[in-house]
């Protein structure tokens, strides 16, 4: 039987409308902790490395003269501007992940010839198994290879959301303006000249995620999917402001004498500008010497007893210095962290190209990683720190622990 005296609740009482408020304001204060839980920052550096291999795949040059055959450091028909070495991603937050290739036409080449031989014509070409593939480095190549990656492999970056961008920049601004030299295998003709390749103009290539996906799971066909790509040709004007702080950032870090973390090389400093973010500076960086372990598996033999004392002994004090070495790269690796933020501050202010809206982000790709140094870092500030600093309206402190620090 049925209570007469049972009355259902009523979705408009009081009790129950707060109930359902209160859940709704709980979700979308725990959404982004939650969000920022499940980002995994190992995994996106796993990504942008395997991606970097891709396109230093594709992106593979030689250099050939119709002079005769040509070496490069002594190793026939390679370019090494071309390997993923030079070629760096970065993850920004809200943004996307930007990869930066340096061009093969931005080096010039000096070219050593037959005195008889005539001018000779030294060009980049693409590297390929395939005699009758077209190798042409030009900007038709380019965007097409780059729209081949984003079709093929950049869907797979799983941790991007759908609003957030892929963008693969060719030609990114180097610190400095090194020469690769190219030589014929033939006699030097002493009144040769530089011969300045061609350059391309800086070209850039963005698509969404969302984008992305839709092309993979075949909801765009090819011709729709590249239709939505974000193509910029532009010719490179670079920005003084830029060059400044970059040659600032190449003088804090350069100097190292495998006791501290410094540049690997004067190649290892590139940047650029980004409308629609600000300012990018992507460094090499390495402690140096000294971080190898003593291996002894070589040697073997009967010994002395003289000997084996003294090859123990000399085993006992690299393992000194080993355990020590260990001990101390954690604090040299927040020392660079602590450098780099304080020239951040101290020079960014320069950065006189930055809008109120716009970053300064400074990646550090680390090759000396271990369990106690990541293989990545991002250091990022709004440039409404830098007014706000110059304004005093906020201490040098303040600003310093305003620097957004991310490691991989």
């Amino acid at each position: 039987m049925s209570n007469s005296n049972y009355a259902a609740p009523r979705n408009d009482s009081p009790n129950f409308l707060s109930r359902i408020i209160l859940f709704g304001l709980m979700t979308l204060l725990l959404s982004p902790l939650t969000l920022a839980q499940d980002f995994d920052a190992n995994r996106m550096n796993r990504d942008i490395k395997i991606m970097e291999n891709i396109l230093g795949e594709l992106f593979k040059t030689q250099v050939v003269s119709d002079a005769g055959s040509v070496n490069m450091r002594s190793n026939n028909y390679v370019f090494f501007g071309g390997s993923s070495d030079n070629i760096k991603g970065t993850y920004i937050p809200d943004f996307g992940v930007i990869f930066m290739i340096p061009s093969s036409t931005s080096r010039s080449i000096v070219v050593s010839r037959e005195r008889s031989s005539g001018s000779a014509n030294v060009v980049f070409q693409y590297s390929s198994d395939n005699d009758k593939a077209d190798k042409t480095v030009d900007e038709e190549s380019v965007v097409k290879r780059i729209t081949e990656f984003m079709q093929d492999y950049a869907s797979t970056m799983g941790q991007l959301s759908p609003d957030e961008n892929v963008l693969v920049i060719y030609g990114s601004t180097n610190s400095s303006n090194s020469r690769y030299a190219a030589y014929t295998l033939r006699a030097i003709d002493d009144n040769d000249e530089e011969k300045q390749i061609k350059k391309l103009p800086v070209i850039s290539v963005s698509a969404k995620k969302s984008d992305l996906d839709a092309y993979r799971s075949g909801r765009l066909n090819a011709d729709a999917f590249q239709n939505r790509l974000s193509v910029s040709k532009s010719e490179e004007s670079e920005k003084l402001d830029m060059k400044v702080l970059g040659n600032i950032f190449r003088t804090a870090l350069e100097d190292g004498d495998g006791e501290q973390f410094h540049l690997i090389n004067s190649n290892s400093l590139s940047y650029l500008y980004l409308d629609n973010f600000g300012a990018l500076y992507s460094m090499n960086i390495h402690r140096g010497h000294n971080l190898g372990s003593f291996r002894f598996g070589s040697i073997t033999g009967n010994l002395s007893a003289e000997r084996e004392k003294e090859l123990e002994e000399l085993k006992e004090d690299m393992r000194a210095r080993e355990q020590k070495l260990n001990e101390t790269l954690e604090a040299e690796y927040e020392n660079l962290i602590s450098k780099t933020k304080e020239f951040i501050i101290d020079y960014g202010r320069t950065l006189s190209s930055l809008k109120n809206n716009q970053h300064l982000l400074v990646s550090l790709n680390i090759s000396d990683a271990s369990d106690e140094i990541p293989e990545r870092v991002t250091l990022q500030v709004q440039k409404s720190v830098f007014d706000r600093l110059d304004r005093g309206q906020i201490s040098r402190e303040a600003a310093l622990n305003a620097v957004t620090l991310t490691e991989y």
